[in-house]
């Protein structure tokens, strides 16, 4: 079993790549497309784009939480 370190360093690797960089800038892209209201044409529409952006949401934020989590794992007492 993996422990807390190697999890995250591993998470780090992973953002290291040129794959999660493509990823990552394709994600942005669509996020900005979803967040365009003007297309938004009812309310099940709106409901749907809301869900997109929360997923969106919660995949561009697991960098910044990986590296935060690895700084409070060095950070912490023995």
């Amino acid at each position: 079993m993996k422990t807390d370190k190697q999890f995250y360093d591993d998470r780090l690797r992973l953002f290291a790549t040129e794959g999660w960089l493509d990823l990552k800038e394709e994600l942005q892209n669509i996020e900005d497309r979803v967040k365009d209201i003007s297309t938004i044409e009812d309310e099940k529409a709106l409901w749907h784009a809301k869900g997109q952006l929360h997923i969106l949401g919660l995949l561009l934020s697991l960098e910044d939480a990986a590296k935060l989590a690895m700084e409070q794992l060095e950070t912490a007492p023995s």
